[in-house]
């Protein structure tokens, strides 16, 4: 896993000039806990992927996280883009704004790997995308 991180930081450090963060902590958690940690209940339905703390330079995957597993893989990438967004002091108007550029590597690493529908693999598309990286009053 180690040699993974590291890795895909070189990678996300190339592709944008972050700043090239420590390796952050990983920790495996029940999907409870990853329901709980985004402060939604599990009973909503939602399927987490993988969740970063910038309060803990913690990422956290769920128990059924496999290394081989491409979607997996490409999670891991996305929130290790948002523990380099952290080391470098990223700015945005709100958190919600820097998932657009976490999305954006995710397809983009995603075809490098040579997915054909990117989006389609990791059950998203643009419109979600533009959603979920849009600031509202409440974020």
């Amino acid at each position: 896993m180690n040699s993974l991180i590291a890795v895909y930081i070189a990678w996300i450090v190339a592709q944008t000039g972050l700043t090239a963060p420590d390796r952050p902590a990983v920790h495996f958690v029940t999907s409870t806990e990853m329901a709980a940690r985004y402060g939604a209940p599990e009973s909503n339905g939602l399927e987490f992927q993988a969740l970063y703390s910038h309060a803990e330079n913690t990422i956290f995957l769920p128990n059924g996280w496999h290394i081989e597993d491409l979607r997996n893989r490409s999670a891991l990438l996305h929130e290790l883009v948002h523990h380099a967004q952290h080391a470098s002091n990223v700015q945005a108007p709100c958190k919600a704004a820097l998932e657009r550029q976490a999305y954006d590597l995710q397809i983009k690493w995603l075809r490098e790997q040579g997915v054909d529908d990117p989006y389609g693999l990791i059950g998203t598309n643009e419109l979600t995308i533009y959603m979920v990286s849009t600031c509202r009053d409440d974020s």
